[in-house]
């Protein structure tokens, strides 16, 4: 499917404080409003939130959210 991805958050996880030492502040996952498409997303240090796979990674991410 072939649109933009417009997420909001599902799930608001809490991190070790192993992931802190990598500059991971916060981690949730959020869901697609068009397609239902879930996403783990993490917030960095610098207060960015990025997603954890690029868009063409689909089968890694449906493992790992499995």
């Amino acid at each position: 499917m072939n649109h933009v991805h417009k997420y909001e958050s599902v799930s608001h996880h809490g991190i070790s404080s192993e992931l802190t030492e990598f500059g991971i502040e916060a981690a949730e996952i959020r869901r697609c409003k068009k397609c239902g498409k879930e996403m783990p997303f993490l917030l960095t240090r610098r207060g960015d939130w990025v997603s954890l796979f690029a868009e063409g990674e689909t089968e890694q991410q449906d493992i790992l959210l499995a």
